[in-house]
């Protein structure tokens, strides 16, 4: 994997695949990056949804982890799948996608979330899949203003459901809502040149 060396101030971002003395640090940064949506989140809903998104050795066994660093600190990461259809959420399969972006609250702002995105792209052109897709919600404004300036389209069409998926039959409804980005086979491109 190429290192993305873009500068954060005086400090670079430095994207790598994780290993897992990473683990922890990962788990600890998306602690932090989702803990926010606690009181969004439906309370019978929340606790699946975290378990789910801290499941690192699954989400590696299955995918690719990949950190964003800052200083040699875990700031931000995301889980890579070069077909996304393993996660059961309803992808085709062929499709590559990602899992569980997150940014430090405080690495927030200087580039981390784009230069994670950058490697996936780069990951899945290199795996030949035609297109990047992932989920996210509707509650995450920033994500979401960030995913529609990279050029990433709805797919309302894979919408899901995380009562049904996570087998919780009372309470409020959350839908999740998914994002697709159609790649040309081949080419890839340098962090941040869309």
């Amino acid at each position: 994997m190429n290192d993305v060396r873009p500068s954060v101030g005086q400090d670079e971002i430095v994207v790598r695949a994780a290993v897992p003395a990473d683990y922890s640090a990962i788990r600890a940064v998306l602690f932090d990056a989702y803990r926010q949506y606690v009181d969004v989140v439906p309370r019978r809903i929340w606790p699946h949804y975290l378990t789910d998104l801290l499941d690192i050795k699954r989400h590696a066994r299955n995918g690719q982890l990949v950190v964003a660093e800052v200083a040699g600190r875990i700031r931000g990461s995301a889980a890579f799948y070069p077909d996304t259809s393993v996660q059961g959420l309803g992808w085709p399969q062929g499709w590559a996608g990602g899992r569980g972006l997150g940014v430090h609250p405080e690495a927030r702002g200087h580039g981390l979330a784009r230069a994670l995105i950058a490697e996936c792209e780069r990951l899945a052109r290199v795996a030949g899949a035609p297109v990047f897709a992932f989920h996210s919600a509707a509650f995450m404004a920033n994500a979401v203003a960030l995913y529609e300036r990279l050029g990433y389209q709805r797919a309302p069409e894979f919408d899901l459901d995380l009562n049904s998926y996570y087998g919780v039959t009372a309470g409020p409804t959350m839908t999740i809502i998914a994002y697709r980005l159609d790649l040309e086979r081949g080419r890839e491109q340098p962090w941040g040149v869309r």
